[in-house]
């Protein structure tokens, strides 16, 4: 399975390269060659930012494990698996519950490691 992350990483490279400019040619016009390039690098940051722990693997581990999301809005979705599957698509909104909240610092203490995934609004 091609990971879907590397393209998307090699256009934003891409644009981002040519922001100031304004003279961003758009990736179906990129030569081959440029294409590339871009994806192999890509590939290969994605390749260390899974092995590092700060990207997620694109393959669930385990059956147990269930996906979480985060849409361009920066809101949190938990997959929830069915029975039987609905064909992966199954999203529940994860939303902030102020009497559901725990001390960060004391879990920490407690041998809880977190990982930043982004900021929501």
């Amino acid at each position: 399975m091609t990971d879907p992350r590397i393209l998307q990483l090699a256009k934003r490279r891409q644009d981002m390269a040519h922001e100031q400019s304004g003279a961003n040619a758009p990736w179906s016009q990129l030569h081959r060659e440029t294409q590339a390039v871009l994806l192999s690098e890509a590939e290969e940051w994605l390749r260390a930012a899974v092995q590092s722990g700060i990207a997620p693997p694109v393959e669930r581990p385990t059956d147990r494990h269930s996906a979480v999301w985060v849409d361009e809005e920066g809101f949190l979705y938990g997959e929830y698996q069915t029975v039987p599957s609905s064909h992966g698509d199954a999203l529940l909104r994860l939303v902030w519950a102020s009497e559901m909240c725990t001390s960060k610092r004391e879990m920490e203490a407690e041998g809880a490691e977190f990982r930043l995934l982004g900021w929501s609004q």
